[in-house]
């Protein structure tokens, strides 16, 4: 058996189609340990390949930095359309089902921050977001107006985070 480093690297490979290849840093190098299509998947994608490469049956999280880069295809500040929720049986959730918003990576969660119109900024994974929505006129001058208020008046946009200018 190989011993387990103090930390164990692992990071995220965003591929063409939007999954995530997750590679660790074994004692042979850097290796693909798995490929998810879900980012609530991805941590542990990483710490069960971890743990198979180093043969162990766990790998604490204390033990695993895993490193999640921006997605090629989302830029900060893009308008983007929310297609899908984590519940859609929760209200709160589900009225924001085809809203428009404002995102900006946060690379802590592997997410983005969404600041939508009147509902504020929540946090969404990739796979719940069209980074090339059509969005009406409408929705664009809503939208621009909701982000110009907050920014000159510095008003939470419903969890404590303003978006910055």
């Amino acid at each position: 058996m190989v011993e387990v480093p103090e930390r164990v690297r692992a990071r995220v490979q965003h591929e063409p189609d939007r999954s995530c290849t997750v590679l660790v840093s074994g004692p042979q190098g850097e290796v693909v340990v798995g490929t998810t299509t879900r980012t609530d998947q991805v941590l542990a994608v990483a710490r069960e390949g971890a743990a198979r490469v180093f043969g162990v049956s766990e790998l604490g999280l204390d033990r695993l930095h895993l490193s999640m880069p921006q997605p090629p295809y989302g830029r900060d500040g893009q308008t983007v359309r929310i297609t899908s929720v984590s519940d859609p049986d929760d209200p709160s959730e589900r009225e924001l089902l085809g809203a428009v918003g404002q995102a900006h990576w946060f690379s802590h969660e592997g997410a983005w921050f969404v600041t939508v119109p009147g509902s504020g900024t929540g946090i969404h994974p990739g796979e719940e977001l069209d980074f090339e929505p059509v969005v009406s006129a409408e929705e664009a001058r809503e939208l621009e107006a909701y982000l110009h208020l907050a920014r000159r008046r510095d008003l939470p946009t419903g969890d404590g985070l303003a978006p910055r200018g």
